[in-house]
C-alpha cells in the first residue's frame, strides 16, 4: 500500500513474540490483505501439531476459500446478510425470519 510519503514494507516484521514465550493458544492464525492478496501467518505449538497437519489444514482452507469465491463470483444479484444491516450479532436464521416478515408487509 502506497499513500505517497509512506508505504508498506514487503519485508517480514519478524516474530511478534519470542518462540520461547508461553503460548496463549495452541494454534494462531493471523491474516492480512495487501494489494489484493491474502496472506496468512500460522503459528502453532509444535508439540501439539505436526507440520503435515498444518499443511493439510491450510490446503483445505485454501480449497474452501476458493470454493466460496467461486460461488460468490457466479451470483448475478446481491444478497443482504446480517452484517449488512446492523452492528449487533444476529443469526442467519433470525435474519431470514425478519426478511420474510418485511416482505409480507
Amino acid at each position: 500500500m502506497n499513500t505517497g510519503a509512506m508505504s508498506m514494507s514487503g519485508l517480514s516484521a519478524g516474530a511478534s513474540m519470542s518462540p520461547q514465550a508461553e503460548r496463549a493458544y495452541a494454534l494462531d492464525i493471523a491474516g492480512s490483505v495487501m494489494d489484493g492478496k491474502l496472506t496468512l501467518v500460522v503459528t502453532y505449538d509444535k508439540q501439539e501439531y505436526r507440520e503435515s497437519t498444518m499443511q493439510a489444514l491450510l490446503a483445505n482452507y485454501k480449497k474452501q476459500l476458493l470454493s466460496i469465491v467461486d460461488h460468490c463470483m457466479q451470483q448475478t444479484e446481491t444478497e443482504l446478510t446480517p452484517s449488512d444491516v446492523g452492528s449487533k450479532p444476529m443469526s442467519l436464521d433470525t435474519f431470514e425470519k425478519l426478511l420474510t416478515r418485511l416482505n409480507d408487509l
